[in-house]
């Protein structure tokens, strides 16, 4: 498939987003640490080095990977037992009772093992975080067993479960369900309180996310080539042919209150913010390798984004330049002036 990318130099460049994987490819978290201040990635992914004391965001980490890993146990459990029936009859009540202890002991034993590297490095905890630290197990097997008791799939739905596509940055997909629109990507989000006055402004950074395309990117990519590779009709079949990511969706979990329940937030995928996405991406992971090998580099001078579209002051004003008008300056003027002399 090829889109057409508008360029701000008044031309329109033609690249595929499905028949060429760029190279290299860094797996989302650290490009948006990249994107967030390069020096930070370079000292932390590349030199390896680490705070010796430890915050709200690194607990906030900490108890994100073990919820994760937690459902991981609960969403294969529910595939395996729709796989191994054969049928869509639902696991019964005390094979559910099983399953979601067993993806609570495992969210559990991730903070453990979290805990015991912390020690192993000699890291500590500031003191306003040490209660939290105490109940990170706590809170992790909260965490499952919310969303288990409230989960929105159905075992037949269920088509990937923690998927890690090497050849796409080792992004770990969380979930993707099937849909009567194709298949969908899930990432599970985890906040510990979030006001619900304050809920619709999260969801609409999540949609605009630059971790969301990657995903949607790296599944299409995945699905594509293993549509292609096991159809006995591959030779006469095109990447268009296969099956199309057209959603992902963001399912929130918020721990305080106990009250509210998970949400999902599905979200077209924008083929033109998917193609100016891919073209930054390029330039991006083009940048961070130079930086890892210490050799010089030069860019594309098309312009590209970071895809960090909002501040303290909410939505950026620049934003739907690249969002809904996609640099196209025939569509600019809907929205924006241009200075002249």
């Amino acid at each position: 498939m090829t889109r057409i990318y508008p360029g701000h130099f008044g031309c329109r460049a033609a690249y595929s987003i499905m028949d060429t994987r760029p190279q290299p490819v860094f797996s989302p978290s650290q490009t948006k640490d990249f994107l967030r201040d390069p020096g930070m990635w370079y000292f932390r992914h590349v030199e390896k080095w680490r705070p010796k004391t430890l915050g709200k965001k690194e607990l906030a980490g900490m108890l994100g990977s073990a919820i994760a890993d937690g459902t991981a146990v609960y969403h294969n459990g529910l595939k395996t037992s729709h796989v191994g029936s054969g049928s869509t009859i639902p696991p019964t009540p005390l094979d559910m009772d099983v399953l979601i202890k067993q993806a609570a002991a495992t969210a559990v034993q991730t903070v453990k093992d979290e805990k015991a590297q912390v020690l192993r490095l000699g890291q500590s905890v500031y003191d306003d975080q040490s209660e939290a630290w105490e109940l990170l197990e706590k809170r992790a097997a909260e965490g499952v067993f919310k969303h288990a008791l409230h989960c929105p799939f159905q075992p037949q739905d269920i088509l990937e479960v923690e998927l890690t596509l090497p050849d796409h940055g080792y992004c770990r997909i969380d979930l993707v369900v099937q849909t009567p629109l194709g298949p969908m990507v899930v990432d599970l989000k985890t906040s510990l309180t979030l006001d619900v006055k304050y809920q619709s402004l999260r969801l609409r950074e999540f949609e605009e996310d630059w971790q969301f395309y990657h995903y949607a990117w790296a599944y299409q990519d995945y699905l594509t080539k293993r549509y292609l590779s096991s159809s006995e009709e591959a030779a006469h079949l095109s990447p268009g042919d296969a099956p199309q990511v057209r959603r992902f969706a963001i399912l929130l979990l918020v721990l305080e209150p106990k009250s509210r329940l998970p949400i999902l937030h599905p979200i077209a995928v924008n083929p033109e913010i998917k193609a100016l996405w891919l073209h930054s991406a390029t330039q991006v992971w083009r940048l961070m390798d130079a930086m890892r090998k210490g050799e010089p580099i030069t860019i594309d001078p098309r312009p590209w984004s970071t895809f960090n579209f909002y501040s303290k002051f909410g939505r950026e004003d620049w934003a739907d330049a690249f969002t809904k008008y996609f640099l196209d300056p025939g569509l600019l003027s809907a929205a924006y002036v241009k200075e002249t002399k």
